[in-house]
């Protein structure tokens, strides 16, 4: 038996969202030591079980955080002509995440990500929280999978 759903579950998430995200770095949460911008940062937060009477390999409820940081500063262009505000490029990176996941078909494509280690049988997303966090903009996608590890695996 392996204790590591949470994990597994990161994986599939941000092998996801890497088919969806373009030049977007994707990565789960302590997976790099040096950020690069824009990021999504996949965090499964807590793991519980779906009832009272559920043992540890059935499957669990997950709450997934999915950060999206954009550093607060403009792009320029080679004169040094602002190109995008903060604000814009910070509302990009997230208008593709929140699009990937804000999906009705969300469950079928995180099972078709080829993470063969987890099943999943729910997956919605349903909020976002908006920060700022010294020189970044934060914007953290929460939801809700059930998952399951892979027997075998």
């Amino acid at each position: 038996m392996k204790w590591d759903i949470e994990e597994r579950t990161e994986d599939a998430v941000v092998a996801y969202l890497k088919t969806k995200c373009g030049d977007m770095r994707v990565s789960a949460a302590w997976e790099r030591d040096e950020m690069q911008y824009p990021a999504a940062v996949v965090h499964a937060a807590q793991s519980v079980p779906i009832s009272d009477l559920a043992a540890w390999h059935d499957p669990r409820n997950i709450a997934v955080d999915v950060a999206v940081i954009t550093e607060a500063a403009p792009e320029l262009d080679t004169n040094g002509v602002i190109v995008k505000t903060a604000r814009e490029r910070n509302a990009a990176a997230r208008s593709v995440v929140m699009d990937a996941l804000f999906t009705s078909s969300l469950l079928a494509e995180l099972q078709a990500a080829g993470i063969e280690s987890v099943a999943f049988s729910m997956a919605q997303f349903a909020t976002a929280t908006r920060t700022n966090e010294g020189r970044y903009l934060v914007t953290t996608i929460s939801g809700l999978v059930i998952a399951e590890p892979v027997s075998g695996s």
